[in-house]
């Protein structure tokens, strides 16, 4: 059934799904960048008695933006379920050629990034694969900057769905972005004070 505007087959419901998927994958992201790379304070609180805590929270962090990635990226129909995702949205629009067109071009350069995670995902995020365990593989590396490139080309995606179904542009991205600043409030500057360096 064709929403009111008459551009697409998606509804609210499954807009506003998709659009919260992609924002968790951005927040997750954004958290990451600014506590863990961005964080002006990070050799000094590497050395603190938080240091240990820090760095395992930072392994959390980027599993959790690893897996929010690849599953964005699964396909649309797995096993004879729905998966809620890119190529859902590409492949059950009801697009015109343009919007189509656009979209599937979107969607290959978002695919390069989620090509490169993908192993992570199946041989360590979703599985204990025993042969990456032992061989101490290091899955998901990905360039310098492209996760940058990633989320700037999702919002163009989300931005070219979000005008077809509700007539204006994906805007959830800028609020999703205060969440990891106010995180910086738990690492300002007196949080380390008078307390052991470890070793």
């Amino acid at each position: 059934m064709m929403n009111e505007s008459n551009k697409t087959a998606h509804s609210l419901i499954v807009l506003k799904a998709f659009n919260d998927l992609c924002d968790r994958a951005y927040s997750d992201w954004r958290f990451h960048k600014i506590i863990f790379t961005e964080n002006a304070r990070k050799a000094e609180m590497e050395k603190s008695i938080a240091g240990k805590a820090l760095e395992h929270f930072s392994i959390l962090s980027q599993e959790s933006i690893l897996l929010q990635i690849a599953k964005l990226h699964d396909p649309a129909i797995q096993q004879g379920h729905v998966t809620l995702g890119i190529e859902y949205m590409v492949r059950f629009g009801g697009w015109d050629c343009d919007q189509e067109e656009k979209l599937k071009k979107l969607k290959n350069g978002l695919d390069e990034l989620a090509t490169k995670i993908r192993p992570a995902r199946h041989k360590i995020l979703s599985h204990n694969d025993l042969e990456t365990i032992l061989s101490e593989a290091v899955l998901g590396d990905f360039p310098d900057g492209e996760d940058e490139k990633y989320f700037r080309t999702l919002q163009e995606f989300l931005d070219l769905v979000n005008l077809a179904v509700m007539g204006e542009k994906h805007q959830l991205f800028a609020v999703v972005a205060r969440i990891p600043n106010g995180l910086l409030w738990f690492f300002r500057e007196d949080a380390c004070k008078n307390q052991p360096v470890m070793i």
